[in-house]
């Protein structure tokens, strides 16, 4: 059955998403589950003060961030961290997202004594277990937090060695404030004799993030820029990034005060310059943008984009993961038979 609808459309649209972070999926009733469970005493005690909490927040990345740690300072145990993966990928299903990689941030837990183990496996088994149950494919990026010291990023790789079977990637993100890519150099570098894929995070209008996109690219190898819609105002940039086939995993989430989704005009014209960029939700749970379908609604909308142009996002978003080429093949087939039931030639 062919769907004309735009809405019915999408819903039911087959979905990757490569830019979502695990800690960021916490709903304000599953923040108060864990409070419960751990004894936490923790400021907000009902779902409406979490809610206001986070509507109320400063606005920009050290506001969020500000926020964002509050809430994942919940998280202790090993069953924590499984529930909360195991559910992100039931969201997944209801989302009909066939592929997701996460993020997770070690170092904010090990340094609450967390042991690494603890963090890994129940991740890791909640990933199994949900993966098991509602058919999504799922793979783990290790995100090292950039205001740590390079000392600690190494201590995190050390750290992760004896999973590394069940780590795709290496990505950077936290506060970019006095944090160039270039302080990690050396990690990327013992990071690639580990055999891991690499991105990093260059956050919107943070300072110098044109210069910082620059040296994701050249210092640290990546292969992925999280964000980076700053490279429209760098025209050398944009044509380097088009040659690298470089994948944008761009965010265009919105708070309630926001008058439409963020950034959607910069996004546009990096997609209209033929870049492989993607759209992603980032923190679902912190953000009125949610989930993927929600997202994707809200910013064609805004956009005015077409079927084909919605199809070629997720297009995108398979040929930028970090699956093997022959998985890459059979998802995006898959994607495009859906498209061609529906109407949309994408010849």
């Amino acid at each position: 059955m062919a769907f004309n609808n735009m809405e019915e459309f999408i819903t039911n649209l087959p979905k990757a998403e490569l830019h979502i972070h695990i800690e960021g999926t916490l709903s304000s009733e599953m923040i108060l589950k864990i409070v419960t469970r751990n004894k936490i005493d923790f400021p907000y005690k009902s779902v409406k003060e979490i809610n206001k909490a986070l509507a109320m927040r400063i606005p920009g990345l050290k506001g969020f961030l500000d926020h964002h740690y509050l809430v994942v300072s919940i998280i202790q145990t090993q069953a924590d961290f499984y529930e909360i993966t195991y559910e992100l990928l039931r969201k997944c299903k209801e989302n009909n997202i066939v592929y997701i990689e996460i993020f997770f941030d070690p170092q904010f837990h090990t340094t609450r004594e967390i042991p690494f183990e603890t963090v890994i496996n129940g991740i890791h088994q909640g990933r199994l277990d949900g993966s098991g149950t509602f058919g999504v494919e799922a793979n783990l990026i290790m995100c090292i937090n950039r205001e740590r010291s390079v000392e600690s990023a190494f201590e995190m790789l050390a750290q992760a060695r004896p999973h590394r079977d069940k780590i795709i990637g290496i990505g950077l993100d936290s506060y970019e404030e006095k944090n160039p890519p270039r302080k990690f150099a050396e990690v990327y570098l013992r990071a690639q004799e580990d055999g891991y894929r690499f991105t990093a995070h260059c956050d919107v209008d943070q300072v110098n993030s044109v210069e910082h996109i620059w040296e994701c690219l050249d210092i640290l190898k990546v292969d992925r820029i999280d964000h980076g819609i700053n490279s429209i105002e760098d025209p050398k940039l944009m044509k380097e990034l088009k040659r690298r086939n470089i994948c944008m995993t761009t965010c265009p989430i919105w708070r309630s005060t926001d008058p439409e989704p963020q950034d959607i005009r910069r996004i546009k014209n990096i997609y209209e310059f033929g870049l492989l960029v993607t759209l992603n939700t980032d923190d679902p749970a912190e953000f009125d943008s949610g989930y993927l379908t929600n997202l994707l609604m809200e910013v064609q909308e805004k956009s005015d984009y077409s079927k084909f142009d919605i199809v070629h996002f997720m297009k995108n978003a398979f040929e930028g993961s970090w699956l093997s080429r022959s998985a890459k093949d059979d998802y995006i087939k898959s994607l495009l038979d859906y498209a061609a039931v529906h109407g949309v030639n994408m010849a």
